[in-house]
């Protein structure tokens, strides 16, 4: 809860042990389990900047870098200017790079970020670009419920919009996103199959440039 304070001194204490924590399990696995294979970060909302921390400290400028397939840091703001070497993903195939976005009903856009003075990096996970061009709704391979129980082909469209990504409102039964505008719950289940297939594709990809 200190993470949320308006008390900023609290908040970056309770950041600090949080990320401790997330440091000490990752340089674990790095030591015990990896093994030299090739990483994939992926993280949302509070986590996504345990993990900028992460590839700030660990990636950035290092020879770790060479191994990130991507990392997926989404539901928080990645501006333009927090990373000096690490790009954001052109394309479906790069690897090495990283990608963001944060999902609002289309035509809505939040004070909070309209007060935001840098350029954020936006991901449309329909294509797969930093284009501002609509991408329509027959490119979601199916977004998902809560509950991980039925796939929804076709749930939304997406555009890039400034700092943030704009979506049609989903529709489905039992839709928990009706009354909201800002769809930060949903932002990966809008387009899980798009992820899962993307995780593939660049896996694939850097497996394939490595050789």
């Amino acid at each position: 809860k200190a993470f949320y304070t308006n008390d900023k001194s609290l908040a970056d204490k309770a950041f600090e042990v949080a990320y401790e924590d997330i440091k000490t399990a990752f340089e674990f696995y790095l030591k015990n389990y990896n093994n030299n294979r090739p990483i994939i970060i992926a993280s949302h909302s509070q986590g996504t900047l345990h993990a900028g921390k992460l590839l700030k400290e660990f990636f950035e400028n290092k020879p770790l870098q060479q191994r990130l397939i991507c990392a997926y840091i989404i539901g928080l703001p990645v501006f333009t200017d927090y990373f000096q070497t690490l790009q954001p993903c052109k394309d479906s195939t790069a690897t090495g790079c990283f990608i963001g976005w944060r999902t609002f009903e289309e035509g809505y856009v939040p004070e909070f970020v309209l007060n935001e003075k840098q350029k954020a990096i936006v991901t449309n996970p329909l294509t797969w670009t930093l284009s501002v061009e609509p991408a329509a709704s027959d490119l979601n391979k199916g977004g998902i419920l809560k509950d991980f129980n039925k796939v929804i082909p076709g749930l939304v469209h997406a555009q890039v919009h400034e700092n943030v990504l704009w979506v049609n409102k989903p529709q489905f039964f039992g839709n928990v996103l009706l009354t909201m505008k800002n769809y930060h719950i949903a932002d990966y289940n809008l387009f899980y199959m798009n992820i899962r297939e993307n995780v593939a594709t660049r896996v694939n990809s850097f497996l394939k440039n490595r050789k």
